[in-house]
């Protein structure tokens, strides 16, 4: 595990059922040092409550492009400009293919696409079915993602919530923590 002391690392959890390794991927950034603001989807807040990560991350967590908390009401800035790294895990399919197309319509992707891109590196962690991890489009997603500048942090292999067998999980929480 690295030393994240004085890191800000904002983690987005996209929808999925691997949302619930995003709990223990907070706590172990948290014990490497970093500071850990937690944004997410609206498809995510259905596989895991933003109480949970908040009580983990000990931070308010962001759902909304509209929270008031903002002076500015502009959380999409702020958010990507205090932090050091923004890592997406876990990040569907169509989190992915939204990134890359540069679609903002909600405050997770407004914040990937408002980000300095040379200041602030973009970290995914994919978690999808194996049959749509091996799909075509997922793979060109993956591939322009890449030569786009963000970091793809690999999947895992193995059983899945759908029952079947395959590459596609999210990788465990102690092996995203070696990459971030």
């Amino acid at each position: 595990m690295q030393d994240l002391a004085g890191k800000h690392i904002v983690l987005g959890l996209t929808g999925g059922i691997a949302c619930y390794k995003a709990a223990e991927l907070c706590r172990g950034l948290i014990k490497a040092g970093a500071t850990v603001q937690v944004v997410m989807t609206e498809a995510a807040e259905q596989f895991i409550t933003p109480v949970t990560m908040q009580a983990l991350s000990n931070r308010t967590v962001y759902g909304s492009q509209w929270d008031a908390r903002e002076s500015n009401n502009m959380p999409h800035i702020n958010l990507s400009r205090e932090a050091d790294a923004i890592l997406i895990a876990p990040c569907s399919a169509d989190f992915m293919a939204k990134l890359l197309h540069g679609r903002a319509d909600e405050l997770l992707s407004l914040m990937c696409l408002a980000r300095p891109i040379a200041e602030v590196p973009l970290l995914i962690a994919p978690a999808m079915n194996r049959e749509m991890w091996a799909h075509p489009a997922t793979q060109r997603n993956m591939m322009q993602l890449q030569a786009d500048g963000a970091a793809i942090l690999g999947v895992g292999s193995g059983f899945q919530a759908c029952g079947e067998t395959g590459d596609g999980r999210m990788l465990e929480p102690a092996e995203l923590l070696e990459d971030v």
